[in-house]
């Protein structure tokens, strides 16, 4: 591949990037694997129905062209008062084929935002490009990633910012709950996660972006009175409920979904805005179907911990596993130790007259 020839690539893929893409995937291989499933039009890069493909090899050979000529622009960024629409534009094209590779390429993300910051750059164009990259297992795990979405989002409503209670003094800048997000915006990053988990399993960082929507989505309904004064909004909270639950029954290994079901149902509770969603019953039920699931112990208690009654439930199902069969997997049986364990250092170490929760 020459070097006219990646320029030439470089800036074709950086145009498909910031089109933006539904999604991305790194194809194994270089281009001459993909060149028959390829339309002419993109090639050597697969664009069909606003899905995006880029070939590996082909990739990280563009990426090493873009790291030069990001170098060679972005000081015109940072020293001159104001950026022509060339320059403009081949910031964003190298800056998107560098987080290609590397979403969590700190100074590509950064000056993006100065693009933004400068009107070079649509804030809501760049919350869909955030979203493609989420869609790359490379790019869901990436807690700066996340960051870049939410301060998107901030930049984008944070015009109402004033309709609303200021965050509270302990909760940093990274919050959202300031803001006036609407149903369809909730749905939106709702799903972006559900992607990024799909993609990376386990995915902590995509969780705690969820658990900052919930925190905003319940407190915009706890200001405007209640669910009964905001019915797009708690439509929105009913269905999130839902999706948490059969996340859970099709993922029971994911811990920090079984948090996040956790905390939204806290959340709830605090704020009066519905009853209990039988949550101790879901946690059970699937503790008796996968106890070899270390998650599912964990699940029911930090569900049980709230009620004695239910960790004396928890206690009784411990005892049973421990005191049933003999052909019980070991690794059950520990499970079931440890979680009586748990019970009973709940009793005697954490009285309930001084227990808080």
């Amino acid at each position: 591949m020459g070097a006219d020839r990646n320029v030439d690539l470089c800036s074709q893929l950086g145009q498909l990037l910031n089109h933006p893409p539904i999604s991305i995937e790194l194809l194994p291989g270089d281009s001459g694997d993909w060149l028959t499933a390829a339309p002419a039009a993109h090639a050597p890069f697969l664009f069909i129905d606003g899905n995006l493909g880029v070939p590996h090899k082909v990739a990280y050979k563009l990426y090493l062209e873009s790291v030069q000529r990001f170098q060679l622009v972005r000081p015109s960024l940072r020293h001159a008062a104001s950026l022509s629409a060339n320059a403009a534009a081949e910031v964003l094209t190298s800056s998107a084929v560098l987080l290609l590779v590397n979403p969590a390429h700190q100074t590509a993300l950064n000056t993006r935002k100065q693009l933004v910051h400068r009107g070079h750059l649509d804030p809501a164009r760049e919350l869909r490009f955030a979203a493609a990259l989420l869609t790359l297992r490379d790019g869901a795990k990436q807690s700066i990633l996340w960051h870049h979405r939410r301060w998107l989002l901030r930049r984008i409503y944070g015009a109402a910012r004033a309709r609303f209670p200021a965050p509270s003094a302990d909760g940093g800048t990274d919050r959202l709950d300031a803001l006036a997000l609407d149903a369809d915006t909730f749905r939106t990053e709702f799903s972006v996660v559900d992607g990024a988990c799909e993609v990376y399993p386990r995915n902590y960082h995509a969780w705690a972006h969820r658990s900052l929507c919930a925190d905003a989505l319940v407190s915009i309904i706890g200001h405007r009175g209640g669910a009964g004064a905001a019915p797009g909004l708690a439509d929105v909270l009913g269905e999130e409920s839902t999706s948490a639950r059969v996340w859970i029954e099709r993922h029971v290994s994911d811990y920090s979904a079984m948090q996040y079901h956790c905390r939204l149902r806290r959340l709830v509770a605090h704020r009066e805005l519905g009853g209990d969603w039988g949550v101790c019953g879901h946690a059970t039920e699937l503790l008796r179907a996968y106890p070899a699931h270390e998650s599912l112990w964990l699940y029911l208690r930090d569900v049980h911990a709230e009620k004695r009654s239910a960790r004396d439930e928890l206690k009784e199902l411990a005892t049973g596993f421990l005191s049933g069969d003999a052909n019980i997997e070991p690794q059950v049986r520990r499970h079931a130790g440890r979680a009586l364990a748990w019970t009973l250092w709940q009793v005697c170490i954490r009285p309930s007259s001084t227990r808080r929760y």
